[in-house]
């Protein structure tokens, strides 16, 4: 990627104004494909679960390559090696086909239905599950892609990374399971903020001050406890199982 941008022996000051610009780049390439997987419509090819799903989770282009692996998963037949472990996928015009195109792929099934893997190694290679891997899916009756299959970086929510210390809110780990009506409140007006913040430049620098006064003015009230709070309980509950784990 960098000698698209970087020419050999440049000096150091060109690397960084072309790394910058490298950036920008991906930048608005990803900005790009985010827009367009919000604003244009999704078309079903076959209509099963398996497929509806992926709409949801996909961004654009990946989802569209995912059709690609459902298209062509309709050539191949299944044959069960081991029963719900082992599958030999064949193509239907195996024998027609020349002799160096390899048309049998062998696929493997963890215990739980959790995890294909293929021999293809298209999987480990890119991150997008395989035709032939798609096909076992489908024949085993899954209605939902297995969470270790879907790479997030091909997801709707790519961009939704944050902080170890804020992890828990992140879309892919779920909404933290608060036991407080004020933990709920505050979680869902803040995000409100978020959003009223993200609209324009105006609203963000308006948030922003008022989000400083803000965490100025509680800082003293919050140092007054009545009892452990969400965050707590689950770091208090984390580092018990370790606990018992080590010994």
């Amino acid at each position: 990627m960098l000698k698209n941008y970087v020419p050999p022996a440049c000096p150091m000051n060109l690397f960084v104004r072309q790394y910058a610009k490298l950036q920008f780049d991906r930048e608005r390439e990803e900005g790009f494909q985010e827009k367009r997987t919000k604003l244009a419509g999704v078309v079903l090819k076959v209509n099963i679960p398996i497929e509806r799903h992926a709409s949801t989770v996909y961004n654009r282009a990946m989802f569209e390559l995912f059709g690609k692996s459902l298209y062509y998963s309709g050539s191949y037949c299944i044959e069960e090696l081991v029963p719900r472990r082992e599958y030999l996928d064949t193509h239907v015009k195996s024998e027609s086909r020349e002799k160096w195109y390899k048309s049998r792929y062998k696929v493997v099934v963890s215990e739980f239905k959790d995890l294909f893997s293929c021999e293809c190694g298209l999987f480990e290679h890119m991150g997008m599950i395989c035709c032939h891997a798609l096909k076992v899916m489908i024949v085993l009756g899954l209605n939902e892609i297995p969470r270790k299959h879907i790479m997030k970086r091909w997801t709707i929510d790519a961009r939704d990374i944050l902080p170890e210390h804020l992890k828990h809110y992140q879309k892919d780990v779920g909404l933290p399971y608060s036991t407080t009506f004020r933990h709920n409140a505050m979680y869902i007006s803040a995000l409100e903020l978020v959003m009223m913040g993200d609209s324009n430049a105006e609203a963000f620098e308006f948030v922003m001050s008022g989000l400083a006064e803000l965490k100025a003015g509680a800082l003293p009230l919050s140092n007054l406890k009545d009892g452990m709070s969400l965050i707590e309980k689950k770091k208090s509950a984390k580092s018990s199982s370790i606990g018992k784990s080590v010994g």
